[in-house]
């Protein structure tokens, strides 16, 4: 190759590599428009999942409590409170005693839907006493949670005396008076 033809190479004018602002805008409004279609059914999502985790800790609480009271041979008592934004519960061996609270924000207590004993010095507050051997002492009932994101129900039940846990979730037409179960 002869030093003229690399020359000739090397001085051609090339055109400047980039975007134009047009071909910006098209990008940014085309990802605006996919964002809103996307965030809501997003946002419900996270919120259902939410709900169901906290479902399945409330219930895994109450199967701990259980555990706990046929190991040690004391009675439990299981606790669930709506404390402002955020349900929380956990279980004492007595009820004086301080209570080491698993939190679930933006999560609340239907008090319509719930059925578990009501404290008599707290009206957001519920319980329910599990027997030395882990058996439900008093009332079965039910806890039912709601979002204020989606319009999903979710509970868990108290279904039997010796103490059998189920979950349930909202339903078009009621059961016993009952939309979750």
């Amino acid at each position: 190759m002869k030093f003229s033809t690399i020359k000739k190479q090397f001085l051609k004018v090339k055109r400047e590599a980039g975007i134009t602002l047009l071909e910006v805008l098209i990008v940014v409004v085309i990802v605006g428009l996919l964002s809103a279609i996307v965030a809501p059914s997003w946002i419900g999502f996270h919120a259902t999942r939410q709900l169901n985790v906290a479902q399945d800790q409330i219930q895994g609480s109450i199967k701990n409590g259980q555990h706990m009271a046929k190991l040690k041979r004391i009675p439990q008592r299981f606790v669930i409170e709506q404390y402002g934004d955020m349900v929380r519960w956990g279980t004492a061996t007595d009820p004086g005693l301080p209570i080491a609270w698993t939190e679930f924000k933006n999560i609340s207590i239907d008090t319509t839907q719930t059925t578990f004993r009501k404290d008599r010095t707290n009206d957001k507050r519920w319980f329910m006493v599990l027997d030395d051997d882990g058996t439900v002492t008093g009332q079965l009932g039910r806890v039912t949670l709601i979002s204020s994101a989606v319009k999903e129900q979710r509970c868990v039940i108290m279904s039997t005396l010796l103490g059998e846990t189920r979950k349930g979730e909202r339903h078009s037409t009621k059961r016993d008076g009952f939309s979750c179960y």
